[in-house]
């Protein structure tokens, strides 16, 4: 068995990108940028959550009214980008699910999220490749997200849950390429990326406070292990220029906003603005923490959070008249496979400590406990939350899964640490499976009419409830 400290050099020195791969960045970009962007337009009404995000978008471009949301302002300024790239004038009205969109710019509304949609599996190949992952490992992951049916339609509506994957995966991508960076300067480079994502990813959400956890797992892990006074003074030099970074851009996106957003509106019975940034953020904060708190309603498509990994309850999108419906369901490849796979190996590690059933040594510098860290971290708090939740809150925790289940199987030999053509039979097994399972939940995804079998699948996910 390799030393930890062998290990940890050969993962360093393993290139990202082995000549014989470079295709393979490219062709996930070429099927993502076809499952998210042909038909983007529809349906060409509003869906879902894009009732709410849809009158941010049209305070900060045009109005300037100032509202109220329990979410930091990142992501919503994100989509509001993609809008005035587009010319929207801000006279669409967001009052209900269904009302049309007529002649605004409906593909550059849904821009940004489709192109978090196309970058997420990019991201994980990479991340994948940054834990010690092989390029089959990698390519497996970053196809079967291509293939999610749920990541496909949650980033094909202006909703901003794609741009907190993105930022999380983007930043610990930057994180693993600093201890990869060939110099010092490119080193450094990485170092303040990382910042800058983790700092975007809480400020598209707080549940993006993961990616700190996990940033700071890392560090501590790489300070306990470094022998030297110096390189332990470097660690904590990085973990300060990522700190300070990610707080820049927290509060950057709180200065667009608060420039922004400079008439009277519904936020001023939550917290009136006193034009003192400090003393605003503090108050805003505060009242967001509160707001969060306090709800209590409950919702038809709400889930617990033990019910995500089997996709018990989809939440509704849209319905048209021909018998189109959208429903927020994950491949079953990808979600069921992964859950399963991950309670077995659980429980084959809780059976190795008390019996003599031995798998092969794992390589001593596997980066698996800080996958399932990242899984519990993502998780795990969801069930000490009392506001209603719902299953796209489990995106972020389900990429750390489907990660920790990629490199046991490759760790266990099921991946071969070769070409992604010199696979056994059942790897491609896997890949054809989830083309099927992405065909079959393809009418709820994309919203279009698929007759009896239609009614039978909208019927058969009502029933799961």
């Amino acid at each position: 068995m390799e030393s930890p400290a062998t290990g940890q050099a050969r993962l360093t020195q393993m290139p990202w990108l082995p000549r014989h791969a470079r295709w393979a960045p490219g062709l996930l970009v070429l099927l993502g940028l076809a499952t998210h962007l042909i038909g983007l337009r529809h349906p060409a009404v509003v869906t879902f959550d894009e009732v709410h995000w849809g009158r941010s978008v049209t305070a900060y471009c045009c109005t300037g009214e100032r509202l109220f949301d329990v979410h930091p302002p990142h992501g919503k300024l994100l989509l509001t980008l993609g809008a005035v790239l587009g010319g929207y004038d801000g006279r669409q009205s967001f009052e209900s699910i269904g009302r049309p969109y007529g002649a605004q710019p409906i593909f550059w509304l849904r821009l940004m999220p489709a192109l978090s949609g196309v970058l997420i599996p990019l991201l994980f190949f990479l991340f994948l490749r940054g834990v010690g992952g092989s390029v089959a490992t990698a390519w497996l992951g970053g196809l079967l997200l291509t293939l999610d049916n749920a990541f496909i339609l949650e980033t094909r509506t202006m909703l901003f849950d794609g741009i907190l994957v993105a930022s999380t995966l983007g930043a610990l991508v930057c994180l693993l390429a600093v201890e990869r960076a060939r110099s010092s300067h490119v080193a450094w480079a990485w170092t303040v990326a990382c910042g800058a994502l983790a700092g975007l990813a809480v400020g598209t959400k707080f549940t993006g406070l993961t990616v700190w956890v996990l940033i700071a797992a890392w560090l501590g892990s790489a300070w306990w292990t470094e022998p030297r006074t110096a390189g332990r003074t470097v660690l904590l030099r990085r973990a300060l220029v990522m700190g300070a970074a990610g707080i820049v851009i927290y509060l950057a996106g709180w200065m667009v906003h608060f420039a922004l957003l400079t008439r009277p509106g519904p936020a001023d019975v939550y917290h009136p603005t006193t034009g003192r940034f400090i003393e605003d953020v503090r108050v805003v904060h505060r009242m967001m923490f509160a707001a969060n708190a306090a709800m209590t309603s409950t919702h038809p498509d709400a889930s617990h959070p033990l019910s995500w990994p089997l996709m018990k309850v989809p939440p509704f999108f849209w319905a048209g008249s021909n018998g189109a419906v959208e429903y927020l369901i994950g491949n079953p490849v990808v979600w069921w496979g992964s859950s399963l796979l991950l309670v077995v190996i659980v429980v084959n590690t809780g059976l190795m400590r008390v019996t003599r059933l031995r798998l092969e040594s794992r390589p001593r510098a596997s980066r698996l406990w800080w996958l399932m860290l990242a899984y519990a971290v993502a998780y795990l708090p969801f069930f000490g939350v009392s506001r209603i939740l719902f299953l796209y809150h489990y995106l972020t925790p389900l990429v750390f899964s489907l990660a920790y289940v990629l490199l046991w199987l490759e760790e266990a030999g099921w991946i071969r640490p070769e070409q992604a053509g010199g696979q056994r039979a059942s790897y491609y097994v896997v890949i054809a499976s989830a083309i099927v399972g992405f065909a079959l939940m393809s009418p709820l995804t994309y919203g279009f009419s698929a007759g009896a079998y239609g009614e039978w699948l909208v019927a058969a996910i009502r029933s799961w409830r």
